[in-house]
Formats: structure tokens, C-alpha cells, sequence
């Protein structure tokens, strides 16, 4: 068992400065599984951290299996009791190949290089590595980097598992294929899991829930209780699962629907008990194809591009790509890991240069010997997966400034931008421009970055995984940042594994899948395509499901609607409650 006793914890002994965990009491017992829920800053990751010995508590004590963390005789002990997955696979991941990965951590240990063979080849096996064993952890997707760092740290048969978010970083896929590995870690070995999330619906296998407010525990619950409640989740600052929403929304509807739904299956379960209205079905809007306009933000023109082109393994990670994107439009890209978003993306200003094709930007060509690469890139803001990391100055002011000083803009001018940039993010720049950026929260430090790129006044914001690893409130800002610069005239090209999100914004939908565009226009076609979600393994967004069964089993609701209120209502409607 894990024991928590009173623990507090502060990363600063300033006695103005809040401790980051207060007072936390609670057990982890052997073959449990605890769910730890929390928004940005919480502290959640600070207690995972604390549960497996990598930090020590400022007071207070937490023991596992007997064995004091704050023991520096345990230390190896205790971090082979219990195994640590962290939110980017990238930042565990050490070796060249996937099998040296395997062996790495049972050579730290002292296991015996016969033992070490033998369960580097059971877990090759049990973790379908074993096509990859040769293969450089970094070339990886992100689902196989993440199984890579499940599979590394099983192998050193920990009684405890901590997982981090794993499914962050992940599309629908492999965000499926990682719970379903920590569920069967747990099912079939026995192992106890703590895993901490940002996804509610992610709770819901396991034993316990915990939800994390300002470093103290707020709600210590099951699953049944917490997750399906909206009104608790939101208190807490944490995302209400779709399905939830929707579910209580008909409910005030006069619908008695039963309690406890969370998921999408479980909402036309639900609905399924009542026959539905015998008004005749809803018609589907006609998409009418329109001509593209003239005026186009940005063209790619059959771009190819290989990394490592002399590499014996070496695959093309775009191939004969061709994308018009028009002016002042939202478009969405989505694709599973690996399929080429983000190499896309940098093409659109120059960071990466096709082997063949052109890329143009406001009918520039990117190759053309003439073309002034600091002018496009002033026009076409890139926004990267962790834009936080980008955050380098000492002062939220000087990072924001720095591009724009680039630029030549100085004194009260540049003052003016940055405070601007900052008042378009919604972050005070009285409040906020002497603060150091590393002081920040989560969603402010992604708001300070994408302040530094609005700050360079783009015409075109290309952003990748902009609210991955954000809380609700933090998504919520990120989305109506979006809707201001469109609503300004700005184009938006939108990176996203969140298909909920993608389909409340995106007026077009692009996927790629292996370098190649498999799908491409309005996000109630592309949906609805579902050869191409099932090969790509990307899924519906919740309210798409959902509309699409009950239409197929002739309740009178359109079967594309990605507004949560009208999809309500449309539901409460086609049911018949006589």
C-alpha cells in the first residue's frame, strides 16, 4: 500500500508563496485503481511525483509498502516499486532502439543479463514491439513512443503504476490503446494504478476518484458519483464530458433519462428505452459545393517531403500534398500520430522546404529566391504542441516583445503592441508584464506564447495541439482567442486530436493519414465518411455518434449537429413519451 499522511509540499521555502500540496491524507491500496482529477495547477502531478519518491514531502510522510520516500536507503527500492509514466514519452525515452529502451531501466536495477533477455522478449511480445525492436525511439508515433514507456516500465514488474496524462499527446487511437493497456496491467497483473488525467471520462474504470483544487484534496469519491455530475465537474474547473452535458440537458427537457451516463453509448442506451415521435425523421441540409474564391491565404502545390532522404528506412512524410486554404476561413487538419500534421505545418512558412512542390503564402512562392522569409513569417504565426515552451525571457513583457523587436518596433510603439497582444488573450498587462512566465499556470503560459505570435500582427495562425494538456477553462480561452482573430479577419488552420473541438469551430476538415490527404471539406461530410475514421482510427466528435445512431434507428434528429443545446433538443423531440 501506498500511505499519504499529511503531506504538504512547496517547490519554494518564500513563506509568501502557497504550498502546492496541503494536507493531503489518502492510500493507494494493492490492486487498486485511483483516478486523480484536477485543472491546471491543482498539484496532481506534484502528488504523482511525490507517490513514487521523486520528490520528498516539505512535511508530512508518504510510505510504500512500509518504506519511507524521504529514506534515502529505500530510494531504489521504492522506484522499482513503482513505475512512473509521464504526459510526453519523449522526456523518458533514452535509448537508440526500442529493444535497448527495454533493457535500460532491468540493467539500472541489477537484473541478470539471461532474465534481462528474457523480458525484453515477453515484452516485445506483449506489447506488439517486437516489428519495431530495431527501430529509433524518437522516429516513433505517439502511440507507439507511449507504448514503448508502458512496455520499458513493466518490465521492471512494478507493484505501482503512475500514469501522467499518458493519453495527452494522443490521437483517438492511441489514446484507446493506452487505456486499455493500463486496464489490462491492472486486471491481469494485479498492478495498482494512480492514474492522473484530464479526461473525466477516463475515471470511469476506476475504483476511486480523487479531484485536486489548489493542492488539497476537494472530492474523494467513486466514479458513479463524480464523473457523471456536471455541476461537480465544473466547481473543480474540469471538462464535462459531452455525453454528461447533453444527457442533463434533455433531462430538463421533461426526458427521465437514467443516471449515470458518461458516455456516448451509454446517452443512445438511454434514449433507446422510449420508441421515437412518429413526426417524420429530419431532412439533412444539402451541402452545396461552392467555387473557391480567388483569394487564397495560403496554396500548397503537390509538396512532397522526406526526412533523412539518404536513410536505408527513409518514407516520405508528405506525398504530392494539395491544399488551397482561403482567406479569413477556420480549417481544421486532423490525422492519427505520425501521418505528417505538424511536418504540413511548418512548411507554411518556410521552417521546413519541400523536396518537391511550392508552397505559397498570399500568392508568394516560399522558394523563390526573392521572397523575404522574415516577412512571411510575420504573416503566418506558428503556434507549436507546447507553445509554453517557446517561453525563454525573464519577464511575460520581454518574451511577448521579442518578436516584435525583431521586427524594429521600439519604445511606446512597442509597449502598445505588447499590450495589446497580452488584452487579446485576456491577460492583464498591469497585472502581468513583470511576472517571469515560469510563474504561470498551465493555460496562462499557453496564452503568453500565443500573445508573443499575435504580437507580430499575422495575417494566418497555424496552430498545433493548441489545448492538448489543458483544463476546461484554459480550452474555453484558447477557443475564444480563435473565434477573435477569425472574427478580425484573421485565417485559422487548426492541428487537433480533439474532434468535439474540431467539430464546434472547424468550417472545413483536412485529413492526412501517411502523408497523403484521404479526406477534405465540411466536417459533417468528412465525418460521415467512415472508411476513412476507421483506417485512420480517428473518431466521430461525441454529439456526431451519438445523432448518427439514433438517426439510423429512426429518431427524428438531424445526424450532424455539433451544437450541445440544439442536439438536446433535437433528442427531447424525437422521443415519444406516451
Amino acid at each position: 500500500m501506498i500511505a499519504v499522511q499529511g503531506l504538504h509540499f512547496s517547490y519554494t521555502d518564500q513563506d509568501h508563496a502557497p504550498p502546492t500540496l496541503q494536507d493531503i491524507n489518502l492510500s493507494i491500496p494493492k490492486a487498486g485503481y485511483v483516478a486523480i482529477l484536477g485543472p491546471n495547477g491543482s498539484g496532481k502531478s506534484t502528488l504523482g511525483r511525490c507517490l513514487n519518491g521523486l520528490l520528498q514531502p516539505t512535511s508530512g510522510s508518504v510510505t510504500v509498502d512500509g518504506l519511507d520516500t524521504a529514506d534515502a536507503e529505500h530510494t531504489w527500492e521504492i522506484h522499482r516499486l513503482v513505475g512512473m509514466i509521464f504526459q510526453n514519452p519523449d522526456n523518458q525515452l533514452v535509448s537508440t532502439t526500442v529493444e535497448r529502451e527495454l533493457a535500460f531501466g532491468l540493467e539500472n536495477i541489477g537484473i541478470e543479463p539471461a532474465e534481462i533477455q528474457s523480458r525484453v522478449a515477453e515484452s516485445l511480445d506483449r506489447f506488439d514491439l517486437g516489428h519495431i525492436k530495431l527501430h529509433a525511439p524518437h522516429r516513433l508515433s505517439g502511440g507507439q513512443k507511449q507504448r514503448l514507456a508502458i512496455a520499458a516500465v513493466m518490465a521492471m514488474r512494478p507493484r505501482y503504476l503512475i500514469c501522467d496524462e499518458p493519453t495527452a499527446l494522443l490521437d483517438p487511437r492511441g489514446r484507446s490503446e493506452v487505456i486499455e493497456m493500463i486496464t489490462a496491467m491492472h486486471r491481469d497483473y494485479g498492478i495498482s494504478v494512480v492514474h492522473i488525467t484530464q479526461f473525466p471520462e477516463e475515471a470511469e474504470g476506476a475504483d476511486q476518484v480523487i479531484i485536486i483544487q489548489d493542492g488539497r484534496i476537494a472530492v474523494q469519491s467513486v466514479p458513479a458519483e463524480t464523473i457523471a455530475d456536471a455541476g461537480c465537474l465544473q466547481t473543480y474547473g474540469l471538462s464535462v464530458p459531452v455525453a454528461v452535458h447533453v444527457a442533463d440537458k434533455v433531462r430538463t427537457k421533461g426526458v427521465p433519462l437514467t443516471s449515470g451516463i458518461v458516455s456516448a453509448e451509454q446517452l443512445v442506451r438511454a434514449v433507446k428505452q422510449w420508441p421515437p415521435s412518429s413526426k417524420s425523421a429530419a431532412q439533412e441540409t444539402a451541402t452545396v459545393a461552392v467555387e473557391p474564391a480567388p483569394d487564397a491565404m495560403a496554396e500548397l502545390k503537390q509538396v512532397s517531403f522526406t526526412y533523412s532522404t539518404h536513410a536505408k528506412a527513409a518514407a516520405a512524410a508528405l506525398s504530392d500534398v494539395s491544399i488551397r486554404i482561403e482567406r479569413g476561413t477556420f480549417t481544421a487538419l486532423i490525422g492519427p500520430n505520425g501521418s505528417g500534421k505538424s511536418t504540413l505545418m511548418q512548411h507554411l512558412n518556410a521552417l521546413i522546404q519541400s523536396d518537391q512542390g511550392e508552397v505559397l503564402i498570399d500568392g508568394v512562392s516560399l522558394k523563390a529566391k526573392q521572397t523575404d522569409l522574415v516577412i512571411i513569417r510575420q504573416q503566418v504565426g506558428l503556434v507549436f504542441q507546447f507553445p509554453e515552451a517557446q517561453l525563454f525571457e525573464e519577464t511575460v513583457f520581454q518574451d511577448v516583445a521579442f518578436g516584435p523587436t525583431n521586427l524594429g518596433i521600439m519604445g511606446e510603439a512597442l509597449r502598445d503592441t505588447v499590450n495589446e497582444a497580452l488584452r487579446d488573450v485576456r491577460l492583464d498587462p498591469d497585472v502581468f508584464s513583470t511576472r517571469t512566465p515560469f510563474s504561470l499556470s498551465g493555460g496562462e503560459k499557453r496564452r503568453v506564447a500565443i500573445a508573443g505570435i499575435l504580437a507580430m500582427k499575422p495575417l494566418f495562425l497555424v496552430l498545433d495541439e493548441p489545448t492538448a494538456g489543458l483544463d476546461a477553462v484554459g480550452i474555453a480561452q484558447v477557443e475564444a482567442i480563435l473565434k477573435r482573430f477569425q472574427a478580425a479577419g484573421g485565417t485559422v488552420l487548426l492541428v487537433s486530436h480533439d474532434m468535439d473541438l474540431v467539430g464546434r469551430m472547424a468550417e472545413r476538415v483536412i485529413v492526412l493519414d501517411e502523408g497523403r490527404i484521404v479526406g477534405d471539406g465540411p466536417p459533417q461530410e468528412v465525418f460521415a465518411e467512415n472508411e476513412i475514421m476507421e483506417t485512420t482510427g480517428l473518431h466521430c466528435p461525441t454529439l456526431s455518434y451519438v445523432l448518427s445512431e439514433l438517426h439510423e434507428l429512426g429518431y427524428p434528429v438531424s445526424a450532424w449537429n455539433f451544437d450541445i443545446d440544439l442536439a438536446a433538443e433535437s433528442i427531447a423531440a424525437a422521443i415519444d413519451l406516451n
